[in-house]
């Protein structure tokens, strides 16, 4: 099985198992500490909490003090990833609380944590996350951070997959050198950020996630004619109609819903199966980073600290 009919399979098999996460909270003041899809998972808890947690790459707390009227939630599907591992080894030491949100309770990062939160979900065979875990760690976190998330997972994936459908026509897969500019105020901008993640894995497309105003104070400038840009929405149409006008290619996907939670979780399905849906239209049966041997081993070196 290739690894897009292995995410395929992934996308389909996750609503089986969301709904049986279940996790008491832990605090009100926690801080969600991760990279990559882990960073992006706390930051909707971030959002969705009204900051009451915060997120927090472990890159940025490697020299800072520690709250210590905070928990710190590490947030990793291996439980390897090195910042987060000597963070907590700090934070330890510190005499603060740390928790491990892992799918692997045998990591270094489970060990040197004090709590264990184990992710319940069942990961597919990929070199990095799947789906499934990145939603798994959602629902995670919001639960530990006392947040009720409904037993909707069935009709927020079918939604999802409506809307994809409904707009796989209006987005094109930029070609080699063009780029693309991704834009989402308040919580969709960790939609745009996780967005930007996958376009690179899957097809080794510069993705560049931006806050929608913050965009026009600056990178706006940097456009070319050839690049594209993607909006996600919130009643914010007459933002895309403004861009039209400067003949920039642009893409608009209105994703408003007065209840946050159903918003996220039917962005990231809708978001999920159109990575899918563009790879099959073009022809991908592997996703491209996989295919840069080179390239992965110096991440996976980076970020393991295995630099020999």
């Amino acid at each position: 099985m290739n690894s897009i009919e292995s995410l395929r399979l992934d996308f389909d098999k996750q609503i089986s198992e969301l709904g049986k996460i279940k996790n008491d909270k832990i605090s009100d003041n926690l801080i969600f500490v991760g990279s990559g899809d882990s960073y992006v998972a706390g930051l909707i808890a971030e959002y969705i909490t009204d900051h009451k947690c915060e997120c927090q790459s472990p890159s940025d707390l490697l020299n800072s003090r520690f709250r210590d009227d905070k928990t710190y939630c590490f947030i990793s599907v291996t439980g390897k990833t090195r910042a987060n591992i000597e963070v907590a080894r700090r934070a330890n030491k510190a005499g603060i609380k740390t928790v491990a949100v892992t799918l692997n309770k045998n990591s270094k990062l489970a060990k040197v944590c004090q709590q264990i939160v184990p992710l319940k979900i069942t990961k597919i065979n990929t070199v990095n996350a799947g789906f499934s875990t990145f939603v798994g760690n959602i629902v995670t976190c919001l639960q530990i951070a006392g947040i009720d998330v409904p037993l909707k997972f069935d009709t927020w994936h079918e939604k999802g997959i409506e809307l994809s459908l409904n707009l796989l026509n209006t987005v094109t897969l930029p070609q080699e050198k063009e780029r693309l500019c991704l834009l989402g105020n308040n919580i969709l901008y960790a939609i745009v950020l996780y967005i930007s993640f996958q376009m690179a894995e899957f097809f080794g497309t510069t993705a560049t996630p931006h806050k929608l105003e913050e965009f026009c104070h600056s990178p706006i400038f940097g456009l070319k004619k050839s690049d594209y840009v993607w909006i996600l929405g919130q009643n914010e149409k007459r933002y895309s109609s403004r861009l039209e006008r400067l003949n920039l290619r642009v893409s608009y996907m209105e994703l408003y819903n007065s209840d946050v939670i159903s918003q996220v979780f039917q962005s990231i399905f809708l978001i999920q199966n159109l990575m899918l849906l563009l790879a099959k239209r073009h022809g991908y049966t592997e996703r491209k980073f996989l295919l840069k041997e080179d390239v992965l081993k110096a991440s996976s070196n980076i970020i393991y600290n295995d630099l020999s």
